[in-house]
């Protein structure tokens, strides 16, 4: 099984109307003078979305960050582009960032719902969805419309997590949510400003979890990793795709991952001023073989 796995996409949206400005919005459109427009090159989407198309993954998971301020605007346009993407609900996984809740208001309408609930379960969160016989994603929100862009997952999310996990079966576990539960060292400090500010609950939650993977995304920088606090974890962070990416250091793409019978494979598709290039950011065969 092949899966890509995209995250952060932030398209953007000028918004001129001052009622539609009086929430924390106006703070989002500060941040889009002042710089952070000309940091996500929307003109590259189009590009972006044909070569994701061009692999024809078996399913596309989407961990966030549709949108910069959840203006509804933005997410016309961000389901007009992504459409090539998720013409087959069953083959397509959707969940909000942190920016989809970006105020109160698109919480209260569920703006977020109104354009991609229809690509995860219409249970509540947290949800499983199955992808094969062996592979299922569980799906986390702890996004809220909060001034700072920490997060936090509810103790009922935690609690109804760990009922799930207690009956779970099958062998190749996916976790998806917009918080990375940490971090490798380079980014750790970028990332405490941003947190999950309940994440060590949910890593004492997870660590009798047989080996699994968590898909995330928040921080705009793609890597794998096996958190030192969760070593039954490979931590994959897609990064952001349209960044302007100026250190050479935060490469924009997405993360192609293949599950063989045991084994991982993490491919970074990352554009490179100019061209596509593929990174290998992780191979392990045995990954999912359980000890004897």
């Amino acid at each position: 099984m092949r899966i890509v796995h995209l995250s952060d996409v932030h398209v953007w949206r000028y918004v001129a109307n001052p009622l539609q400005l009086f929430n924390k919005r106006a703070l989002g459109m500060a941040n889009l003078l002042a710089g952070r427009a000309a940091r996500f090159r929307l003109e590259r989407l189009d590009d972006v979305v044909a070569r994701i198309v061009s692999l024809a993954a078996d399913h596309i998971l989407i961990t966030g960050d549709l949108t910069t301020t959840a203006h509804p605007s933005e997410f016309v346009e961000a389901l007009r582009a992504l459409e090539p993407l998720l013409r087959d609900t069953t083959r397509a996984t959707v969940l909000p960032g942190n920016h989809d809740r970006y105020t109160s208001g698109s919480v209260r309408d569920r703006t977020f719902e109104r354009f991609f609930g229809g690509y995860s379960p219409p249970s509540a969160y947290p949800w499983l969805r199955q992808l094969d016989e062996r592979t299922a994603i569980l799906g986390l929100d702890p996004t809220r419309a909060h001034l700072s862009a920490r997060g936090r997952l509810p103790s009922a999310q935690i609690e109804a997590m760990k009922r799930i996990l207690a009956n779970w079966s099958d062998d190749r576990l996916i976790i998806a949510s917009h918080y990375p539960l940490s971090a490798p060292p380079d980014y750790a400090r970028e990332l405490s400003r941003k947190r999950q500010v309940n994440a060590a609950a949910v890593i004492e939650a997870l660590k009798s979890v047989a080996p699994h993977i968590y898909c995330c995304g928040h921080v705009h920088a793609a890597w794998a990793f096996q958190p030192l606090e969760l070593p039954n974890q490979l931590c994959l962070n897609a990064g952001a795709p349209l960044l302007r990416d100026l250190t050479g250091h935060r490469s924009p793409g997405f993360l192609e991952i293949e599950l063989s019978q045991s084994g991982v494979l993490v491919n970074h598709h990352a554009w490179i001023t100019d061209h596509w290039a593929i990174r290998e950011l992780y191979h392990n065969p045995t990954y999912f073989r359980s000890e004897a």
